[in-house]
């Protein structure tokens, strides 16, 4: 049927090569684009379309039925070029500079710098392998058409399906992406060594493939990524943990977000965290110890210093709690708290336990959140875990102004659970309380300086305007609007309104959003 077994081989590994790539693109993009549907899109379709191509191109060689030496020449040309270019696309240092010099021409749209980097580093690699096939197709001799195309698309398929578990339940998982990269386009350069060996020079092709293996190891491998700070780079998440000297402190970045910040300090932690720790949980009572969920562990900063109240830090990757003591903390976590890793959404779902206190802090990477857990059945699921007494904090980065669309699609989804809310507890815990604390996570300094100003502010308007709220949400956001675009142009928060503004179209909030009308929404409860 087939002149050599080594190219039916072929078939199987370009299949697997294909769809190894596509999951790493995904992946490894996910720090700077997130991994939101949009996004995945993009990538399948410049695997897609350029894979089609691909096909029609290889029916179209000029080479004649049984030409192996013909049909081998070509693969080997193409396997090693597609080799080349998807080291450049996946491999970290290149996607650091990449990204920057995108920044630094004002392409920062998530989705325009998803298809550049497609167009770029994906498009032209896929369409050499998707010529696979066809060329093969050429050394198939003494067979019935029907038979050998069942037979090689049954390669193929295999090859797929290998390469989407494969990639990532084992070797992602086991072994870190950057060595997935370098085992997936190693298999490509040896396959390609492979089937170019019997050809003339064969030598240069050595030397060829062994500088080509040689480059993707040594940019691959664990020192490159060690010299970036990356201390795990996993299936989930690629965590780095930043150190400052100067205020003794730890920066746990996990997907290109700053995650968790440790300092031995409190007054450098993060502002959001400082106002969970002071305005709920040192609230708590103390007359039994509280039940505290954490859905999104980050570096497990929340509640670190309590070893009275229990509580549960749920996320998705089960390295972050090694990660954490051994780089982060440096400290194992009290016995107190307890980590599952798992999706918070699955959590939720088999969880029959309430608890007083559910804490929402969970990002995919520095501009997005897991779309699964900002939907309505997300809350509703939340709502269920939330004792009688009990409150929901929320620290979601949106526009202080509701000037964008996700600002103001997600607010109300979560107050759809949670419509109403009593006057008396609009500056105490109430009864399933939700407090949208959405605050700022890096405008340290215009926090401190503003942080008791604003909350008395804030309260002093609630106080006067505290007739009209008490009611539906939708009333609420109309009144918090006028209010928040005053304290938007004191004069102590204009350096702030400047970084904003700045960035408003960058649509990174995580550090330019501004604390003080994020504080306002934070004295708002809401209860069904």
């Amino acid at each position: 049927m087939f002149s050599s077994p080594l190219l039916l081989s072929a078939i199987a590994i370009e299949g697997y090569a294909v769809l190894a790539v596509e999951l790493l693109t995904i992946r490894q993009l996910t720090p700077y684009v997130g991994n939101a549907t949009d996004t995945v899109a993009i990538v399948i379709a410049a695997v897609l379309l350029p894979l089609a191509f691909g096909y029609e191109a290889g029916g179209r060689a000029s080479l004649v039925p049984g030409d192996e030496p013909g049909v081998r020449r070509q693969l080997t040309r193409s396997l090693l070029i597609a080799a080349l270019v998807l080291s450049f696309g996946l491999s970290h240092p290149f996607l650091a500079a990449f990204f920057a010099i995108l920044d630094s021409l004002g392409l920062t749209h998530r989705l325009v710098q998803t298809a550049i980097h497609a167009c770029l580093f994906l498009v032209y690699p896929v369409y050499l392998l998707g010529q696979t096939i066809p060329l093969i197709a050429y050394c198939s001799t003494g067979v019935s058409l029907p038979r050998s195309t069942g037979l090689m698309l049954f390669l193929s398929t295999l090859g797929s399906f290998l390469g989407s578990v494969v990639s990532t339940l084992v070797f992602m998982t086991f072994f870190d992406v950057h060595i997935t990269v370098a085992l997936t386009l190693g298999l490509l350069v040896l396959l390609a060594t492979l089937i170019g060996w019997r050809m003339a020079g064969h030598n240069r092709l050595a030397l060829t493939a062994s500088a080509l293996g040689l480059y993707i190891m040594a940019i691959d491998s664990p020192a490159v990524v060690k010299a970036y700070g990356i201390v795990s780079n996993n299936l989930y998440s690629e965590v780095r943990i930043v150190t400052n000297p100067a205020e003794d402190s730890r920066l746990l970045v996990n997907n290109n977000s700053p995650s968790s910040k440790f300092a031995a300090h409190p007054e450098h932690r993060f502002a959001y965290l400082k106002f969970i720790e002071k305005e709920i949980l040192r609230r708590l009572e103390t007359d039994r110890p509280r039940r505290i969920l954490v859905i999104g562990a980050g570096g497990f900063t929340i509640g670190l210093e309590d070893r009275f109240h229990a509580y549960t830090y749920v996320d998705i990757d089960p390295a972050l709690r090694q990660v954490s003591e051994e780089y982060f903390l440096r400290q194992p976590l009290s016995p107190n708290k307890t980590f599952v890793p798992e999706s918070a959404r699955a959590f939720l779902r088999r969880n029959t336990e309430t608890y007083d206190v559910v804490v929402l802090d969970a990002f995919t990477n520095r501009i997005s959140l897991p779309p699964d857990l900002i939907t309505r059945e997300a809350f509703a699921a939340v709502r269920q875990a939330v004792a009688p007494d009990g409150q929901v904090i929320m620290n979601i980065i949106t526009s202080p102004s509701f000037a964008d669309r996700f600002s103001r699609a997600s607010m109300p989804r979560s107050v759809a659970c949670f419509p109403s809310f009593p006057v008396r507890s609009c500056l105490r815990p109430g009864p399933a309380a939700l407090r949208l604390c959405s605050i700022s996570r890096a405008v340290q300094t215009a926090s401190r300086t503003t942080s008791t100003r604003t909350i008395e502010t804030a309260r002093s308007w609630m106080t006067s305007v505290r007739d009209e709220i008490g009611h539906p949400f939708r009333e609420v956001q109309g009144a918090v609007r006028s209010p928040c675009e005053e304290l938007f142009r004191e004069a102590a928060m204009k350096p702030v309104r400047r970084q904003y503004e700045r960035h408003q179209d960058y649509g990174r909030h995580c550090y330019p959003t501004c604390s003080y009308a994020l504080i306002v929404s934070s004295l708002l409860h809401a209860t069904p």
